[in-house]
């Protein structure tokens, strides 16, 4: 069993990578640069979509990068193929995982895994911290491997529209884990909504509880004295490695294991978290791609940190023979003085919003859905939920509505793309949340020009979309 440490400095340097690197190098990054929300699609992709597919019966070799917290999460579905390597930069928090499978080689480095393993390795499962989404999926797509990676797809709009454009270029299969996406009730949305059940939707208002750990403050260097922040790195952790391409940072005992979420350099803060579960329907449902213009409240943002709270309000003009949208983000805890959309009037005087959930308003009705994913969809008011029949269903399901099988599938060759694929769906959908960042940190409403992936009037924005990365 291999248990490799920090790689020798010859293979970290040739491994490590600059924005400027992909800049000069890469045809993708020329690509994606200008590449328009939704122009790339599965239409667009060569007839063979897919390469390097496992056809031959046996099982798909799969390599998992994060395997504690929420990553030890994916690993039964990887065991029922073949869980071959195991990568984590903190072997104390990946010790369950390790002991569940003790025989499975494990790295501290996704660069010496990819190195020492070769093609040994079918297919990647990437959930690590936010900021470290994009470097290992774009390392393992451009050697032609599967990808899986954790919601949100990626830290930054730039990073997704590399890795939607290496997708194509690759024909690996992809998957974004917003599970919600492979469920039954995301697709009774956009069927009753397309079917003309509430009319057409002009408004969209969607919240969560989220955060439930520290936003809205400094988080200023550690203290020595302060037990609370400072303190040797443990002996487990490769802080360099967790740290990968974000700024240097002094070992803080308040980042790890969850904190980090709330930090613009790891994190997107409660919308990265939860928008691309809860988003997800209304995105699916209503198009939400293209131009937009984006505003935004908040309490207690900073350049370090995403704030307390906040609303964000996305205007989205006609798309087709959609109406104009207007789509509100709600988040935060209420007794921090987060704000809720108005409770429907249909629920009674005394009715409560769920913890998370949205609401459509059509000119004909209202659809409420309580679920953080997109699976409690209801007609209001309940006499019209009562009589209603529902229309025919019009979109393939998922089998068992279980979105890493279904990757998994795909990668043995079932000829069906992934639901949350990048190509399709990923990339626009992570789009869409993150320029409600955007909007945070921009401090003014801004207009999203998805041809140029940018701002317009706002080239200091630029720096959020492509961010500099830090050699490690």
């Amino acid at each position: 069993m291999k248990k490799s440490d920090t790689p020798p400095s010859s293979l970290r340097d040739a491994a490590a990578f600059t924005r400027r690197r992909f800049l000069q190098t890469s045809t993708l990054a020329a690509l994606a640069a200008t590449l328009p929300l939704g122009r790339l699609r599965a239409a667009d992709a060569p007839a063979a979509r897919f390469k390097n597919l496992v056809t031959s019966g046996r099982k798909l070799r799969i390599a998992a990068i994060g395997v504690g917290g929420r990553g030890s999460a994916h690993l039964a579905h990887c065991a029922a193929e073949e869980l071959v390597a195991m990568c984590d930069v903190d072997f104390d928090r990946a010790r369950k995982s390790f002991a569940l499978y003790p025989h499975v080689p494990r790295y501290r480095d996704y660069r010496q895994m990819f190195d020492e393993m070769g093609d040994r390795i079918d297919a990647v499962v990437i959930s690590t911290p936010d900021h470290m989404h994009f470097p290992p999926a774009l390392m393992a797509i451009e050697r032609g491997k599967h990808v899986y990676v954790e919601k949100p797809m990626t830290h930054t709009i730039g990073e997704a529209r590399i890795l939607k454009a290496a997708a194509i270029k690759h024909g690996v299969v992809t998957q974004m884990g917003n599970q919600g996406h492979a469920g039954e009730g995301c697709r009774l949305i956009k069927e009753w909504i397309e079917a003309g059940v509430i009319g057409p939707v002009r408004e969209v208002h969607s919240w969560t509880n989220r955060p439930v750990w520290p936003q809205g403050i400094e988080f200023p260097a550690p203290d020595p004295r302060d037990k609370k922040t400072a303190g040797p790195v443990p002996g487990t952790l490769d802080w360099n490695l967790w740290l990968g391409v974000a700024p240097e940072r002094e070992y803080d005992k308040r980042i790890l294991p969850f904190n980090w979420r709330g930090l613009w350099d790891y994190g997107c803060g409660a919308l990265g978290d939860m928008g691309c579960h809860i988003m997800d329907a209304p995105f699916y449902a209503l198009d939400l791609r293209g131009p937009v213009r984006v505003s935004s409240e908040s309490e207690g943002g900073s350049a370090v940190a995403a704030p307390k709270w906040s609303v964000i309000t996305y205007e989205f003009p006609a798309r087709g023979a959609l109406p104009p949208v207007k789509y509100v983000w709600y988040d935060g805890d209420e007794k921090d003085g987060a704000r809720r959309p108005p409770v429907p009037e249909e629920l009674g005087p005394d009715a409560q919003l769920s913890k998370g959930g949205s609401i459509y308003i059509g000119d004909k009705g209202k659809l409420y859905d309580t679920s953080d994913y997109g699976g409690a969809p209801r007609i209001l008011p309940a006499e019209r939920a009562q009589a209603f029949t529902r229309p025919p269903k019009t979109l393939p399901r998922v089998p068992k509505s279980d979105n890493k099988l279904e990757w998994i599938n795909a990668c043995k060759g079932s000829g069906i793309a992934p639901c949350s694929n990048f190509v399709d769906h990923a990339c626009d959908l992570t789009e869409v949340v993150l320029l409600g960042n955007l909007a945070l940190r921009a401090g003014q409403p801004i207009q999203w020009n998805p041809a140029t992936a940018s701002c317009d009037g706002r080239p200091d924005l630029d720096r959020y979309i492509n961010k500099n990365y830090r050699l490690f």
